[in-house]
């Protein structure tokens, strides 16, 4: 095991993990100026050079502003990446920083940072550094805090979530024969202090392999389970998207219903993972809840016809035979997006047209907003469907409001001033199996 793990990565493996990815112009690779991440740097570098049909790469580093040297650490790549002929760009976490949970909230910034770095690029792809004992040790993070299937298959290879996707290449290499690729090349790169800081739970997880070794519970044990459970979340992943096709629609004005008989006829695994995934893409998570709570609420859906609950940001409903999924009114926070942005709320991507007249802001309609609504006759049968929904669901409605007084529900019309329509605003669909094509809003 220690003599493999020491092997550089060859040219012909790193041929082999990096070039699965045809027809793509160019991506985004993020680099820190760790071990991980730098070896990344090199090996796309070296086969490119072996492989020109390769795409061109854009090195992006992140300084969350969390660490005085993070600055300088950039340079670093920077300097790197000019060695290597890639282009380089620093992107920097600003505002306030969050007391609790800041390490899932900088995983979370870096992560929006780069999606923003690629569209700005025109790319559709980042390339992340995660290796096999990442994999091992977010299998056994996952583990500990009971998630299921889909939880516990770990990191996807390729994983496409926001019209994006995020490719891991190194998720079979041990971080030590990529900490080897750089030293049999006289390579350096920077330690970042917090990785062994035991504050943090994966620094903690890290800390407790040696003994989970011992008893046989080693990284090439736990990857290969994760790899057995991928492959059983792939079946439930197919049986979720039929039962979502059989069952399921979505309203343009931001809300999927599910039809309550059909969905609690499927088996639980089935249930609790599309209920997983709804939450997700409504409440605007990369993952679900934790299983625990995915099964209090397919127990609570199941023991009454009038049921509300609310759970990740997201309010569900049972009423009249139908399952209602749509942002919580008094969670969700208005966004602005400006002419030639894109953000992504509630599930779907708003975009807003470079040659539109101004910004607009997009967030829930609130109760004071439905009942101009129903004022302004908007909410008619036709306009709903049948059942209607309930005054809750139609309050979490998605909202795009521009600078003249404009309100536009999609699918249900418009008020206020500038009544007339929102101009160069298109609204995607959920993502999700049979729910919902894009909505373009214009004059």
């Amino acid at each position: 095991m220690a003599s493999a793990d020491a092997l550089p990565v060859s040219p012909a493996e790193a041929l082999a993990a990096l070039t699965p990815m045809p027809g793509r112009d160019g991506v985004v690779l993020a680099v820190s100026g760790g071990a991980d991440s730098l070896a990344l740097l090199h090996l796309w570098a070296d086969v490119r050079a072996l492989e020109p049909s390769l795409p061109r790469a854009v090195v992006v580093s992140i300084d969350h502003g969390l660490r005085a040297e993070a600055r300088d650490e950039a340079a670093f790549v920077g300097r790197i990446a000019a060695e290597r002929g890639l282009a380089h760009r620093v992107l920097r976490w600003e505002g306030e920083k969050p007391v609790a949970n800041l390490q899932a909230e900088a995983r979370a910034a870096r992560r929006r940072l780069l999606a923003a770095a690629a569209r700005a690029e025109g790319l559709d792809t980042v390339v992340l550094a995660h290796h096999a004992d990442d994999q091992a040790e977010t299998f056994l993070l996952r583990l500990a805090r009971g998630s299921g299937v889909a939880g516990l298959a770990g990191m996807a290879r390729v994983r496409r979530d926001d019209g994006l996707a995020w490719f891991r290449p190194l998720l079979t290499f041990p971080k030590a024969r990529l900490v080897a690729t750089l030293t049999a090349r006289g390579a350096t790169w920077t330690e970042d202090p917090s990785n062994g800081d035991e504050r943090f739970e994966r620094a903690r997880m890290r800390a407790a392999m040696p003994g989970l070794i011992a008893l046989g519970l080693s990284r090439d044990r736990l990857v290969a389970t994760a790899a057995a459970m991928a492959r059983g979340a792939a079946v439930i992943d197919e049986a979720v998207d039929d039962l979502m096709r059989r069952a399921g629609s979505a309203h343009p004005a931001g809300w999927v219903r599910l039809e309550a008989g059909l969905h609690a006829a499927a088996r639980a695994e089935v249930r609790l993972r599309l209920l997983s995934r709804l939450i997700a893409t409504i409440g605007g998570a990369a993952y679900g809840p934790r299983l625990a709570a995915c099964e209090e609420l397919d127990a609570a859906l199941g023991a009454g016809d009038r049921v509300v609950r609310t759970l990740a940001g997201v309010r569900v409903e049972r009423r009249r035979g139908v399952l209602w999924f749509v942002p919580e009114a008094g969670r969700a926070r208005e966004r602005l997006v400006r002419p030639g942005e894109r953000i992504v709320w509630a599930g779907r991507v708003v975009a807003v047209d470079a040659a539109a007249p101004g910004p607009v802001a997009v967030g829930p309609l609130g109760e004071a907003g439905r009942r101009a609504f129903l004022a302004g006759r908007c909410l008619s049968a036709d306009r709903l469907g049948r059942p209607a929904p309930s005054a809750g669901v139609l309050a979490g409605a998605t909202a795009i409001r521009d600078a003249r007084g404009t309100t536009t529900v999609p699918g249900l019309g418009d008020m206020g001033a500038g009544k007339g329509g929102l101009e160069g605003v298109a609204i995607g669909g959920f993502g999700l199996a049979g729910a919902g094509e894009t909505v373009t809003i214009s004059s």
